[in-house]
């Protein structure tokens, strides 16, 4: 049998060894993997932030590299969310609401059915109530994305203007070498639609009875002028898809496809522009009111591929923001530590 002092000398070396093995398991926590705004973030913070991402945006981490991608993913997001936030601050870009409603109501439509007898379904007015809280986050959620994205294109948009970012010969064949399956002249649709201002009820019901109409042949001036009461008007356009003109996304969502006739609506529009000339010859903007429009495709031309000058107006927007996000990262003092990255074991998957 262990002496008294033998017994008490294995217990401390038991008790050693199991700290130890704790303080393993804490340092390798609390290991700094990143540096943000002059703030670490260590290993379990990052666990953190991955746990708190609900399933469907939670990347899927297999390898090392995948968790090099999951944090370079995340301190971009968080940088272009303070860029986004300083920039709304100061009043440099606005995103409206509303308009990041309609996206969700596009991305989510499940989100915006309306329960017409909720006590079919056994819910109580607590469940319709957390309902309608969990839209309304989702889609300030959805603001700050756009916001975010906006952000970038408005420096991107500086850059170019003060030419204080450039692009070489060897950066654009380079990135058309890697994008060119992808690099199209992009769709373009002409249309005539008649605009009901507003977005009330009433709005969208005129709207949507104008769409009706449309499709059943009435001409447009004899809508404006059935609905003149509530200021309906014609609008004629050409559009170019560009995903980095979020205004127009909510059109480009329900006309991307559409054939020369069909009746498309109704879509709410916002912050849309026409270009006008006096009698003087000088050229102004003049802004729609945000509202419904309901419209017909008069002219479609599909996308076609682009050769390399053609495609560089395309591919300097790439190129640059790859740069600004480069300024931004510096500009945030961020720097990952690819020495403290662990493998994919430290993250649970199935938490």
């Amino acid at each position: 049998m262990f002496t008294t002092p033998l017994r008490a000398a294995a217990l401390c070396a038991l008790a050693a060894i199991s700290l130890s093995s704790c303080f393993g398991i804490i340092d390798k926590d609390r290991r700094k993997i990143a540096m943000l705004n002059g703030k670490a973030i260590t290993r379990g913070d990052f666990n953190k932030v991955l746990r708190d991402m609900s399933p469907e945006t939670r990347p899927n981490i297999r390898t090392k590299g995948d968790v090099r991608s999951a944090l370079q993913n995340y301190l971009d997001k968080e940088v272009r969310k303070k860029n986004a936030e300083d920039l709304v601050a100061a009043s440099r870009i606005s995103i409206p609401r509303q308009m990041a409603e309609v996206i969700l109501r596009v991305n989510k439509p499940e989100m915006f059915f309306k329960i017409e007898n909720p006590e079919e379904y056994h819910m109580t007015e607590q469940d319709l109530k957390y309902m309608e809280e969990e839209r309304e986050i989702r889609i300030d959620e959805m603001l700050k994305e756009l916001e975010a994205e906006e952000g970038v294109l408005y420096r991107i948009d500086q850059a170019i203007k003060e030419q204080t970012i450039s692009v070489s010969d060897d950066e654009f064949q380079k990135e058309f070498d890697l994008r060119k399956t992808d690099l199209n002249h992009t769709e373009r649709i002409a249309f005539s639609g008649v605009l009901v201002p507003g977005d009330s009820q009433e709005a969208r019901a005129a709207s949507a009875e104008v769409t009706r109409k449309l499709r059943t042949g009435t001409a447009m001036q004899d809508l404006v002028n059935e609905y003149a009461s509530v200021k309906a008007e014609i609008i004629e356009a050409e559009l170019e898809k560009d995903p980095g003109k979020a205004k127009f996304a909510p059109f480009w969502q329900q006309a991307s496809g559409a054939q020369v006739n069909d009746v498309v609506g109704p879509i709410f529009i916002q912050g849309w522009t026409k270009a006008t000339q006096d009698a003087k010859g000088s050229m102004s903007q003049r802004e729609y009111p945000a509202g419904m429009l309901a419209l017909k495709i008069t002219n479609r031309t599909d996308e076609s591929p682009k050769t390399l000058e053609e495609s560089k107006p395309q591919l300097q927007r790439g190129i640059l923001y790859g740069k600004v996000m480069d300024q931004l990262r510096t500009e945030n003092g961020v720097q990952i530590f690819e020495e403290n990255l662990d493998d994919p074991g430290m993250f649970d998957q199935r938490q």
